[in-house]
Protein backbone atom coordinates (compact mmCIF):
# COMPACT_ATOMS: atom_id res chain seq x y z
CA UNK A 1 0.00 0.00 0.00
CA UNK A 2 1.46 3.33 -1.03
CA UNK A 3 0.50 6.93 -0.44
CA UNK A 4 2.49 7.99 -3.50
CA UNK A 5 0.36 5.71 -5.65
CA UNK A 6 -2.84 7.06 -4.11
CA UNK A 7 -1.75 10.55 -5.16
CA UNK A 8 -0.91 9.32 -8.67
CA UNK A 9 -4.36 7.74 -8.88
CA UNK A 10 -6.22 10.85 -7.72
CA UNK A 11 -4.17 13.45 -9.56
CA UNK A 12 -3.19 11.68 -12.77
CA UNK A 13 -4.77 8.27 -13.39
CA UNK A 14 -8.33 9.45 -12.69
CA UNK A 15 -8.04 11.97 -15.53
CA UNK A 16 -7.15 9.16 -17.96
CA UNK A 17 -10.24 7.02 -17.30
CA UNK A 18 -13.31 7.25 -19.52
CA UNK A 19 -15.66 5.80 -16.88
CA UNK A 20 -15.54 4.78 -13.22
CA UNK A 21 -15.83 1.03 -13.89
CA UNK A 22 -12.52 1.14 -15.81
CA UNK A 23 -10.68 1.93 -12.56
CA UNK A 24 -10.87 -1.61 -11.17
CA UNK A 25 -9.18 -3.57 -14.00
CA UNK A 26 -6.64 -0.79 -14.61
CA UNK A 27 -5.69 -0.42 -10.94
CA UNK A 28 -5.63 -4.18 -10.32
CA UNK A 29 -3.64 -4.77 -13.50
CA UNK A 30 -1.22 -2.04 -12.47
CA UNK A 31 -0.65 -3.71 -9.11
CA UNK A 32 -0.04 -7.08 -10.83
CA UNK A 33 2.61 -5.46 -13.03
CA UNK A 34 4.11 -3.75 -9.97
CA UNK A 35 4.34 -7.18 -8.33
CA UNK A 36 6.06 -8.65 -11.40
CA UNK A 37 8.56 -5.79 -11.39
CA UNK A 38 9.25 -6.39 -7.67
CA UNK A 39 9.91 -10.10 -8.29
CA UNK A 40 12.20 -9.30 -11.23
CA UNK A 41 14.11 -6.82 -9.07
CA UNK A 42 14.65 -9.40 -6.31
CA UNK A 43 15.92 -11.84 -8.96
CA UNK A 44 18.15 -9.12 -10.40
CA UNK A 45 19.72 -8.50 -6.98
CA UNK A 46 20.44 -12.21 -6.57
CA UNK A 47 22.14 -12.44 -9.99
CA UNK A 48 23.97 -9.13 -9.51
CA UNK A 49 25.65 -10.44 -6.37
CA UNK A 50 26.89 -13.49 -8.26
CA UNK A 51 28.24 -11.53 -11.22
CA UNK A 52 29.77 -8.59 -9.37
CA UNK A 53 27.32 -5.94 -10.62
CA UNK A 54 27.06 -4.06 -7.32
CA UNK A 55 28.06 -0.51 -8.26
CA UNK A 56 24.84 1.32 -7.51
CA UNK A 57 21.17 0.73 -8.27
CA UNK A 58 21.51 1.09 -12.06
CA UNK A 59 24.32 -1.47 -12.26
CA UNK A 60 22.48 -3.89 -9.96
CA UNK A 61 19.23 -3.75 -11.93
CA UNK A 62 20.73 -3.81 -15.44
CA UNK A 63 23.60 -6.17 -14.68
CA UNK A 64 21.48 -8.58 -12.69
CA UNK A 65 18.68 -8.97 -15.23
CA UNK A 66 21.13 -9.06 -18.16
CA UNK A 67 23.03 -11.90 -16.47
CA UNK A 68 19.79 -13.71 -15.66
CA UNK A 69 18.50 -13.55 -19.25
CA UNK A 70 21.92 -14.42 -20.70
CA UNK A 71 21.83 -17.64 -18.68
CA UNK A 72 18.80 -18.82 -20.71
CA UNK A 73 19.82 -21.35 -23.42
CA UNK A 74 20.26 -19.57 -26.74
CA UNK A 75 20.81 -16.14 -25.14
CA UNK A 76 24.53 -16.51 -24.45
CA UNK A 77 26.57 -13.55 -25.69
CA UNK A 78 23.67 -11.13 -25.36
CA UNK A 79 24.60 -9.85 -21.91
CA UNK A 80 26.32 -6.63 -23.07
CA UNK A 81 23.45 -5.68 -25.40
CA UNK A 82 20.87 -6.43 -22.71
CA UNK A 83 22.87 -4.45 -20.15
CA UNK A 84 22.80 -1.35 -22.38
CA UNK A 85 19.07 -1.64 -23.09
CA UNK A 86 18.26 -2.21 -19.41
CA UNK A 87 20.21 0.89 -18.36
CA UNK A 88 18.06 2.85 -20.82
CA UNK A 89 14.94 1.22 -19.35
CA UNK A 90 16.00 2.02 -15.80
CA UNK A 91 16.79 5.64 -16.72
CA UNK A 92 13.40 6.05 -18.41
CA UNK A 93 11.69 4.62 -15.33
CA UNK A 94 13.51 7.09 -13.06
CA UNK A 95 12.74 10.03 -15.34
CA UNK A 96 9.02 9.25 -15.63
CA UNK A 97 8.78 8.71 -11.87
CA UNK A 98 10.54 12.04 -11.27
CA UNK A 99 8.20 13.75 -13.73
CA UNK A 100 5.15 12.30 -11.96
CA UNK A 101 6.49 13.19 -8.51
CA UNK A 102 7.20 16.77 -9.62
CA UNK A 103 3.71 17.11 -11.09
CA UNK A 104 2.11 15.83 -7.89
CA UNK A 105 4.24 18.19 -5.80
CA UNK A 106 3.10 21.05 -8.02
CA UNK A 107 -0.57 20.03 -7.59
CA UNK A 108 -0.22 19.98 -3.81
CA UNK A 109 1.69 23.26 -3.68
CA UNK A 110 -1.02 24.96 -5.73
CA UNK A 111 -3.84 23.48 -3.65
CA UNK A 112 -2.17 24.73 -0.47
CA UNK A 113 -3.07 28.28 -1.54
CA UNK A 114 -6.61 27.53 -2.72
CA UNK A 115 -9.89 27.43 -0.85
CA UNK A 116 -12.00 24.24 -1.17
CA UNK A 117 -13.59 24.14 -4.63
CA UNK A 118 -11.28 26.78 -6.11
CA UNK A 119 -8.99 26.29 -9.10
CA UNK A 120 -5.89 28.35 -9.99
CA UNK A 121 -7.98 30.16 -12.63
CA UNK A 122 -10.27 31.51 -9.87
CA UNK A 123 -7.43 33.55 -8.29
CA UNK A 124 -7.38 36.89 -10.09
CA UNK A 125 -4.97 38.98 -8.01
CA UNK A 126 -2.54 39.11 -5.10
CA UNK A 127 0.40 36.96 -4.15
CA UNK A 128 -1.69 33.79 -4.41
CA UNK A 129 -2.13 34.37 -8.15
CA UNK A 130 1.66 34.21 -8.51
CA UNK A 131 2.09 31.17 -6.28
CA UNK A 132 -0.61 29.10 -8.04
CA UNK A 133 0.81 29.86 -11.47
CA UNK A 134 1.84 26.43 -12.89
CA UNK A 135 5.28 27.65 -13.97
CA UNK A 136 6.05 29.37 -10.66
CA UNK A 137 4.78 26.45 -8.54
CA UNK A 138 6.70 23.94 -10.67
CA UNK A 139 9.88 26.01 -10.37
CA UNK A 140 9.56 26.23 -6.59
CA UNK A 141 9.00 22.48 -6.16
CA UNK A 142 11.91 21.63 -8.50
CA UNK A 143 14.30 24.01 -6.69
CA UNK A 144 13.29 22.61 -3.29
CA UNK A 145 13.82 19.06 -4.58
CA UNK A 146 17.26 19.91 -6.00
CA UNK A 147 18.30 21.61 -2.75
CA UNK A 148 17.18 18.56 -0.76
CA UNK A 149 19.12 16.25 -3.07
CA UNK A 150 22.28 18.39 -2.87
CA UNK A 151 22.19 18.73 0.92
CA UNK A 152 21.67 15.05 1.70
CA UNK A 153 18.17 13.62 1.31
CA UNK A 154 19.45 10.55 3.17
CA UNK A 155 19.33 12.59 6.39
CA UNK A 156 15.51 12.58 6.32
CA UNK A 157 15.02 9.39 4.25
CA UNK A 158 14.08 7.55 7.45
CA UNK A 159 10.79 9.45 7.46
CA UNK A 160 9.80 8.30 3.98
CA UNK A 161 8.25 4.98 5.00
CA UNK A 162 6.10 6.50 7.74
CA UNK A 163 5.10 9.53 5.65
CA UNK A 164 4.24 7.44 2.58
CA UNK A 165 2.19 4.85 4.48
CA UNK A 166 0.49 7.57 6.53
CA UNK A 167 -0.54 9.22 3.28
CA UNK A 168 -1.97 5.86 2.17
CA UNK A 169 -4.01 5.66 5.38
CA UNK A 170 -5.33 9.17 4.81
CA UNK A 171 -6.14 8.21 1.21
CA UNK A 172 -8.26 5.32 2.51
CA UNK A 173 -9.93 7.75 4.93
CA UNK A 174 -10.75 10.13 2.06
CA UNK A 175 -12.29 7.32 -0.02
CA UNK A 176 -14.26 5.99 2.97
CA UNK A 177 -15.60 9.48 3.68
CA UNK A 178 -16.55 10.07 0.06
CA UNK A 179 -18.37 6.73 -0.21
CA UNK A 180 -20.21 7.42 3.07
CA UNK A 181 -21.27 10.87 1.91
CA UNK A 182 -22.82 9.53 -1.30
CA UNK A 183 -24.59 6.73 0.57
CA UNK A 184 -22.44 3.77 -0.55
CA UNK A 185 -20.94 1.00 1.57
CA UNK A 186 -17.56 2.08 2.97
CA UNK A 187 -17.02 -0.51 5.70
CA UNK A 188 -14.32 -2.40 3.75
CA UNK A 189 -12.08 0.68 4.06
CA UNK A 190 -12.43 1.25 7.81
CA UNK A 191 -10.17 -1.52 9.15
CA UNK A 192 -7.21 -0.98 6.75
CA UNK A 193 -7.56 2.79 7.24
CA UNK A 194 -7.43 2.49 11.03
CA UNK A 195 -4.59 -0.04 10.90
CA UNK A 196 -2.42 2.09 8.58
CA UNK A 197 -2.97 5.29 10.58
CA UNK A 198 -2.26 3.64 13.95
CA UNK A 199 0.89 1.85 12.73
CA UNK A 200 2.36 4.89 10.99
CA UNK A 201 1.64 7.29 13.87
CA UNK A 202 3.30 4.82 16.27
CA UNK A 203 6.27 4.60 13.88
CA UNK A 204 6.55 8.39 13.81
CA UNK A 205 6.47 8.45 17.63
CA UNK A 206 9.35 5.95 17.73
CA UNK A 207 11.24 8.07 15.18
CA UNK A 208 10.82 11.15 17.39
CA UNK A 209 12.09 9.22 20.42
CA UNK A 210 15.14 7.95 18.53
CA UNK A 211 16.01 11.34 17.02
CA UNK A 212 15.65 13.13 20.35
CA UNK A 213 18.04 10.58 21.86
CA UNK A 214 20.57 11.33 19.10
CA UNK A 215 20.21 15.07 19.73
CA UNK A 216 20.58 14.62 23.49
CA UNK A 217 23.77 12.61 22.97
CA UNK A 218 25.35 15.67 21.35
CA UNK A 219 27.14 16.20 18.05
CA UNK A 220 24.05 15.74 15.85
CA UNK A 221 23.86 17.58 12.53
CA UNK A 222 20.62 18.98 11.11
CA UNK A 223 19.27 15.55 10.13
CA UNK A 224 17.91 14.41 13.54
CA UNK A 225 16.43 17.87 14.18
CA UNK A 226 14.66 17.84 10.78
CA UNK A 227 13.34 14.30 11.29
CA UNK A 228 12.04 15.07 14.79
CA UNK A 229 10.33 18.32 13.76
CA UNK A 230 8.79 16.85 10.60
CA UNK A 231 7.61 13.74 12.49
CA UNK A 232 5.84 15.92 15.07
CA UNK A 233 4.17 17.94 12.29
CA UNK A 234 3.08 14.75 10.51
CA UNK A 235 1.46 13.40 13.67
CA UNK A 236 -0.39 16.69 14.25
CA UNK A 237 -1.59 16.80 10.64
CA UNK A 238 -2.67 13.13 10.76
CA UNK A 239 -4.72 13.66 13.92
CA UNK A 240 -6.32 16.80 12.45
Amino acid sequence: ISGFHSLVSSGTTAKQLDREKDAKPIAYGGMLLECVLAILTVCAIAYARQTGHTQGATDIFAGGIAAMVAAIPGMAGMENVLYTLLILTYSAFCLTSLDTATRLARFMFQEFWLEPGQTPADIKEGYRKILVNPYVSTGITVVLGVLLGMTGYSKIWGLFGSANQLLAGLGLLAVATWLGNIGKNNKMFLFPMAFMNIVTICSLAITIKNQVALIAAGGADWGPYAQAILAVLLIILAVM
